[in-house]
């Protein structure tokens, strides 16, 4: 019985991390976290049986793969503020352009009548 559930929880495993890394590629960060909370339940399931070589071998992968996927995230989290200060600027400048073409029209809309 043990080995079956076993095999079956590192399938799981195994389904889980192909889905994390889809929603890391595609930005998903709600599906990433429910992902990590399915992980994590899973996980802990396993820690009776940390001392099978399969285990072992399926967490060490994890911890790699977590490394790098935290490596993603930062930069995704930096792209993301710079975005933010681009669209913070470009608000700016249409609010000003579009004050000093309001402006202009005001000006245009006197000399014509005046």
């Amino acid at each position: 019985m043990s080995e079956e559930k076993i095999e079956f929880l590192l399938s799981e495993i195994g389904n889980i991390e192909n889905n994390l890394d889809n929603s890391l590629k595609n930005s998903d960060f709600e599906g990433f976290s429910k992902s990590l909370e399915e992980r994590y339940l899973l996980l802990k399931q396993l820690e009776y049986y940390k001392t099978d070589p399969r285990v072992l071998e399926v967490v060490n992968s994890i911890l790699k793969k977590d490394s790098a996927r935290h490596d993603l995230i930062i930069d995704q989290i930096n792209k993301l503020k710079v975005n933010q200060l681009q669209i913070q600027k470009s608000k700016k400048a249409m609010k000003n352009g579009y004050l000093k073409v309001e402006e202009g029209m005001r000006r245009h809309n006197i000399n014509k009548s005046g």
